[in-house]
């Protein structure tokens, strides 16, 4: 049997903490925000970014989106990706990166 270790260190590296939630006034959480840093590339990869169907159109996650990017800033990220979705064009986030996708037939 063949095991392999996992360096928790390199992932700890990269999961910007903590990640950032949103409650309500109940101490429910509504909205959840996370980010994976990658030095090698300068880049912020915001993952998961979501918000229950009910708070939704509230600024609640766009708030949280810019609060991981804020913290993202000062480690020396460029540029951060989180999706096509059309929210991000509504919170004038603009695309600047298109990715391809390789599959072997």
């Amino acid at each position: 049997m063949v095991t392999q270790k996992m360096n928790i260190t390199y992932w700890q590296r990269r999961i910007i903490p903590p990640c950032c939630t949103v409650k309500n006034q109940t101490g429910d959480y509504v909205c959840y925000a996370g980010m994976w840093w990658t030095p090698e590339n300068k880049l912020a990869y915001m993952e998961p970014l979501c918000t229950v169907p009910e708070f939704r159109g509230k600024g609640l996650a766009s708030a949280a989106l810019s609060e991981m990017y804020r913290r993202t800033k000062p480690l020396g990220a460029t540029h951060m990706t989180g999706g096509g979705a059309p929210f991000y064009a509504a919170i004038s986030f603009q695309r600047c990166i298109e990715w391809t996708y390789w599959e072997e037939k």
